[in-house]
């Protein structure tokens, strides 16, 4: 029997309609336009109607993928999700978009490794269909952050970073030709390696601590009142970190399968700040046009990033089919890690 390999089918993405430029924030606080893109790249970022939920966000993306993948939701047999934010605080989104969807009785999987969220999701799910577990699994990852950001100045330097958007992939296992697993001196498709990593010590350094059981009665007015309630940063440290891991993921993946930065073909980055992507592509030696950035629209919508890059440089024509693919992240956790694929 060939081994088999995991091929991405179907990509697709959806970000609410509402448009929420740097001058609007600067309206709600004291900073400005010039300011939040010289510090980060973002000039606009997306923002959900009051009630959308995050599952809601998910299922356009969803169909999009699958309208792609010439498949429907229910032809799928598994459901990793990727979020932060999800609808409730349990369950996680994958059995509300499984009900939704109206795929019956699949198994849904949530992965909590925030901005990692596609890269983890996608090893996850390349894990399950070499071993047979699942044939063709949509990987979900969805965001809706505007409601916990502090948009005054208190928060103004985590409110201008943060935006709403949600993407989606259909992975199908494929038998390997010639009983050849995908490499990066082959041409058949697929996930070729995976690499994943955490460091928990930095957990303080990127996070919103309440609700949650370190706080004395889950939830509290003081929890309120302190503004625990709204994510903290401490933006040097997790800059460094970001930049260090990223580039450290990226250059084991290369080594470990015999590659130069110049036989990658496109690098889709986690767009949290254009200056962290920037960093590590000069660090790698890899030009401006074989990066995919797209952070100055959307703003890091977490762990939806990496495939609303994927699916728009699909529309784009900047991935074709044979080509070497990288993703790239690093999240709060602190998490990161990376994709080599085969398209």
């Amino acid at each position: 029997m060939n081994p088999v390999s995991s091929v991405v089918r179907g990509v697709g993405h959806h970000v609410p309609s509402k448009i929420v430029t740097n001058m609007d924030l600067s309206r709600l606080m004291d900073t400005s336009d010039e300011w939040i893109i010289e510090r980060t790249g973002i000039r606009e970022r997306r923002f959900v109607e009051e009630g959308t939920t995050t599952s809601d966000l998910a299922v356009p993306a969803v169909r999009m993928a699958c309208a792609r993948a010439g498949v429907e939701p229910q032809d799928c047999d598994m459901i990793i999700a990727a979020t932060l934010s999800p609808d409730y605080f349990f369950p996680g989104i994958g059995t509300v978009l499984q009900n939704k969807l109206g795929m019956k009785n699949v198994p849904a999987l949530d992965i909590r490794a925030q901005c990692s969220g596609l890269v983890y999701g996608l090893a996850t799910a390349d894990a399950y269909l070499r071993a047979g577990l699942a044939k063709r699994i949509l990987l979900v990852c969805s965001e809706v952050q505007s409601p916990i950001l502090d948009k005054t100045n208190r928060g103004r330097d985590m409110a201008v970073l943060f935006g709403d958007g949600a993407g989606a992939l259909v992975i199908e296992a494929q038998s390997c030709p010639e009983g050849q697993r995908p490499t990066g001196k082959n041409t058949s498709r697929g996930v070729i390696d995976s690499l994943m990593g955490s460091d928990g010590s930095g957990a303080q350094l990127l996070f919103l601590k309440a609700p949650g059981s370190t706080t004395v009665g889950f939830m509290t007015q003081q929890s309120l009142d302190s503004g625990d309630i709204h994510p903290k940063m401490d933006g040097r440290v997790v800059f460094k970190n970001a930049v260090t891991r990223m580039l450290e993921a990226a250059s084991t993946v290369l080594e470990r399968n015999g590659l130069q930065p110049s036989d990658i073909d496109l690098v889709l980055p986690h767009q949290a700040n254009l200056r962290i992507n920037e960093a590590v592509r000069e660090k790698l030696g890899i030009s401006e046009d074989k990066v995919f950035n797209n952070i100055q629209k959307y703003g890091n919508t977490t762990a939806a990033t990496i495939p609303i890059c994927m699916s728009e440089a699909h529309e784009q024509g900047k991935i074709k089919e044979g080509q070497l693919v990288m993703t790239l992240a690093f999240g709060a956790g602190f998490t990161w890690g990376c994709n080599l694929i085969r398209w």
